[in-house]
């Protein structure tokens, strides 16, 4: 029924990692020798101590409909630990659970832009960013990086920017996906302090906050300037940094008008989350940093590993991650002799050739791009780092 589909639906695609992450499923299971690195989302079970409180939950019959912000215990745990961790006072009426920080995300775009708003975010940035802020109505505006910048906006950039039109919101994510990009003090300090000056709302997605590598340190712009407070949604979850994933919880953090209608929109527009799994955050919240931690150590060594081999395969160049579990890298230079013109038909040939699995850098704003996910077992990125190692030499 073409003719009854809305203009602003005829325009959205699914998420390419979602997808991808899909096929890459489906043709294992068909019997496809394929090696996929294209999932976001760690490798490891969800720590048993979670998973109890959630099978717990259950036997309790905490399975009605909950608050549609979420359950008190769990906003107030989140309102506490944030709290500590940003060095500002956040009270549990200024948390929104979600099905996800994607969600967090969505809700603060609705609450905080009106049809025709700019919203500004950066090359690299996460596939569902143009999409999202489509969805509502306003109007995304990308800034370009590259190399010379380190695939990061400098204060510079930011400041001739504004200078040309004032944008309603900032979306900003470090560490990053795709590029494991994380921000300095002083860049986000001084990024902070144009956000006030100008009064430029910030919706600051840091779901991984706690996956950084290298001595590298994570920085909320809003634990360096508490006065962001008032303008800024702070989104992360239990998603990456506990392997929950697949429970779907995130949160965010927002001056108390501000988070009421995040709320209020949530409730009309899926009510509440989970109620099994917000009883599971609330433990990973209490009980998690442990296995957290763990997991965090693992991945370094992963980072370590698949980035020494990367590194020394000619011609490749990337960022060097200092989070979250990405590698970002420019293939280019291989495209006249593959016979392709942009990274989505690379990766379909480097899928075809040698059953290897990676998300194409287009969908991420840079074409000349692929993604690799390091979030699997060391066997596991072995044989992906020998099968594109073989096929850069079958092009090079």
């Amino acid at each position: 029924m073409p003719g009854f589909i809305s203009k602003r639906a005829s325009g959205i695609e699914p998420s390419v990692t979602l997808s991808l992450n899909t096929r890459a499923n489906a043709l294992k299971e068909a019997g496809e020798d394929v090696v996929g690195l294209a999932a976001g989302e760690p490798d490891f079970e969800t720590p048993d101590v979670i998973k109890e409180a959630g099978i717990k939950a259950i036997r309790e019959g905490k399975t009605r409909y909950t608050p549609a912000a979420g359950i008190k215990p769990l906003r107030e745990a989140v309102a506490a630990e944030y709290s500590r961790l940003l060095g500002v006072d956040f009270g549990w009426k200024e948390v929104v659970i979600s099905h996800g920080a994607k969600h967090s995300i969505f809700n603060a775009l609705y609450a905080l832009t009106d049809p025709g708003d700019e919203v500004m975010f950066v090359t690299p940035y996460w596939v569902s960013y143009p999409e999202m802020v489509t969805l509502v109505g306003a109007v995304p505006r990308i800034v370009a990086t590259g190399p010379e910048t380190g695939y990061r906006m400098t204060v510079g950039m930011f400041k001739d920017e504004v200078a040309r039109k004032k944008p309603k919101a900032l979306l900003f994510n470090s560490p990053n996906n795709p590029a494991g990009i994380v921000y300095t003090k002083e860049e986000l300090t001084a990024i902070g302090e144009i956000l006030l000056e100008e009064g430029i709302a910030l919706i600051s997605d840091e779901i991984y906050e706690f996956l950084t590598f290298d001595g590298v340190e994570h920085f909320s712009p809003v634990k360096l300037l508490p006065g962001l407070k008032e303008q800024s949604v702070v989104v992360t979850g239990v998603s990456k940094s506990y392997a929950m994933t697949g429970w779907r919880i995130g949160f965010a953090l927002a001056e108390e008008q501000l988070a009421y209608r995040m709320g209020a929109y949530q409730a009309h527009a899926t009510g509440c989350p989970n109620a099994i799994s917000q009883w599971a955050a609330l433990e990973a919240i209490r009980s998690g940093a442990a296995d957290r931690d763990r997991m965090r150590v693992e991945f370094a060594k992963r980072k370590r590993m698949f980035g020494e081999r990367l590194a020394a395969i000619p011609g490749i160049s990337f960022p060097e991650p200092g989070g979250a579990f990405y590698f970002l890298a420019d293939v280019s230079f291989l495209y006249p002799a593959c016979g392709v013109s942009n990274s989505s038909e690379f990766c379909e040939k480097l899928l075809k050739e040698k059953g290897l699995l990676v998300i194409p850098g287009g969908p991420f704003g840079l074409d000349n791009m692929i993604r690799f996910s390091f979030a699997a077992s060391e066997e596991t990125l072995t044989m992906a780092l020998e099968r594109f190692e073989s096929f850069v030499r079958d092009y090079s």
